[in-house]
């Protein structure tokens, strides 16, 4: 998968405990953002993040996210890959730990743009 088309897309959510600035969704959330991403965090928590509204679901979102980050234990994921596939996006980025190869197979026949193994903050 070409990392550049995942970089065109502007409308992101991340999906994790981003509630927690020590963990890797916090960063990869507070990233985004910094570069003039538009990003959602979707904590499966609730809990507000720097005073902004954290999502639980994706379908809670105010808009259709062009790609989503999933940075949550894959035995969670499937609940979001699920709602990722009622939604149609297209683009799937999954922090190293956060995928399965059931998970990423799943995507990949459902016709979803997936990433894995690779980090955002690296590539990005």
């Amino acid at each position: 998968m070409d990392i550049s088309e995942f970089k065109n897309k502007k409308v992101w959510a991340v999906v994790g405990n981003i509630h927690n600035k020590d963990k890797f969704a916090y960063k990869i959330y507070k990233f985004l953002k910094d570069k003039g991403y538009t990003v959602y965090p979707v904590d499966p928590t609730g809990k507000n993040v720097d005073g902004e509204k954290t999502y639980t679901s994706l379908l809670e979102l105010p808009e259709v996210p062009e790609s989503v980050n999933m940075v949550i234990n894959p035995v969670k994921g499937i609940e979001y890959l699920n709602q990722i596939h009622q939604l149609d996006i297209k683009y799937l980025w999954f922090q190293p730990g956060a995928e399965s190869m059931e998970l990423v197979e799943r995507a990949l026949a459902n016709n979803i743009n997936v990433v894995y193994n690779k980090c955002v903050l690296i590539e990005f």
